[in-house]
């Protein structure tokens, strides 16, 4: 069955992507920003509904997902020649300005007798033809910063295509992070852990290994609502099928006198916690974060809330197993409602936890654990 999208509907077609294995976390914040009909199309992939209001709101306010595609069409193809067909079926200079650059990034999977390079080039040519036919003129090709990205997605014979609301930059790329150490955790997904450990408002929240603090951040924005500084503009301004005139992208802040935040964070190694301090600065907010440079295996975890990324063994310089072993000794004995964390040796902790989600984090197969 093929299906194309009408950009003058009332309900529109979404795929958000987000971190593998947060799906159900991502869900849950799209619902809240106003989206229906949600469920997860691939790992680390979501497909939903809503209005046309969904692009501004969730660029201004999501914290979790990474990019925002609308769907223009989708259906079973076999064939480049069948997906240069459904290319063809669509209203090209509706979605496209004359002077506006184009680029096609594509991505395959599956047994087809073609690959990535082939969909694009394909797609991007018959794209031009269209546009041509009707219109007589030939938009620009713009490989490095096109103003309209065309992401299509081959699955198998599924072949879905969209347009790239974000841009060429994903939203995890936050303004603030200057400073970082090797692998530092995405702020999507230190948002999303906070998300999953149910704060609330005037809760100590405490991470003992806090590197160049992103986890502490990311909660101190999330509790004060303050939308994400991302670095690059967004795509979707320029669109000329979209209404943005008078779009309020809701950026206000709320001052950080307004909530009692109570957030701690600390590490052993004292240049990450002057790159924390450094990060937090440039988040604006100031010395709202309390942060000092402590070994944790001579500190207490109490905390109504203890959030952390855990050493995987690459930078402790020291034995992981003690590291470990400590941690898990020390949370036990604390006064903590809930502990949310992530790692990759989890048979270290010897925990029992109560929702165990299963993540990737490049190539390596993660976990992230809620323990009450």
């Amino acid at each position: 069955m093929t299906r194309i999208h009408d950009p003058r509907a009332d309900r529109w077609r979404f795929l958000v992507t987000t971190n593998r294995g947060l799906e159900p976390i991502a869900q849950s914040e799209l619902r809240d920003l106003g989206a229906s009909d949600l469920s997860t199309l691939y790992p680390g992939m979501i497909e939903c509904a809503g209005p046309e209001a969904l692009i501004p709101r969730l660029h201004a306010r999501g914290r979790t997902v990474h990019r925002l595609l609308l769907e223009v069409a989708r259906s079973e193809c076999s064939t480049l020649a069948e997906i240069t067909a459904l290319i063809d079926e669509l209203d090209w200079p509706r979605y496209l300005g004359a002077e506006q650059s184009v680029a096609v990034r594509a991505q395959r999977r599956g047994d087809q007798p073609f690959g990535s390079p082939d969909v694009e080039s394909a797609v991007g040519q018959a794209i031009l033809d269209n546009y041509r036919a009707t219109e007589r003129t030939r938009p620009p090709v713009d490989l490095d910063d096109p103003d309209l990205i065309v992401r299509v997605l081959v699955r198998e014979q599924r072949v879905i295509v969209t347009i790239d609301t974000t841009g060429q930059r994903s939203l995890h790329r936050r303004r603030y992070r200057v400073a970082e150490h090797e692998a530092p955790i995405r702020p999507t997904m230190a948002a999303a852990m906070y998300r999953l450990a149910e704060c609330q408002p005037g809760d100590r929240v405490v991470d003992p290994m806090c590197g160049c603090g992103t986890i502490p951040i990311e909660a101190a924005a999330t509790t004060l609502d303050w939308p994400p500084e991302i670095e690059s503009d967004l795509a979707f301004g320029a669109f000329q099928f979209l209404d943005t005139d008078g779009v309020d992208l809701d950026r206000s802040r709320r001052s950080t006198e307004d909530l009692s935040l109570d957030i701690h964070g600390s590490d052993i190694d004292a240049q990450a916690v002057a790159d924390a301090r450094e990060n937090t600065a440039h988040a604006g907010l100031g010395d709202a974060i309390a942060f000092e440079t402590a070994d944790l295996r001579g500190h207490s975890l109490d905390a109504d809330i203890v959030l952390t990324d855990m050493p995987f063994g690459i930078r402790t310089g020291g034995d992981i197993h003690s590291l470990y072993r400590e941690f898990a000794d020390r949370l036990a004995d604390a006064d903590c409602r809930r502990a949310v964390v992530h790692t990759a040796r989890d048979d270290l902790l010897g925990l029992e936890p109560t929702k165990r989600l299963e993540m990737r984090r490049g190539r390596l197969e993660t976990v992230l654990l809620v323990i009450e």
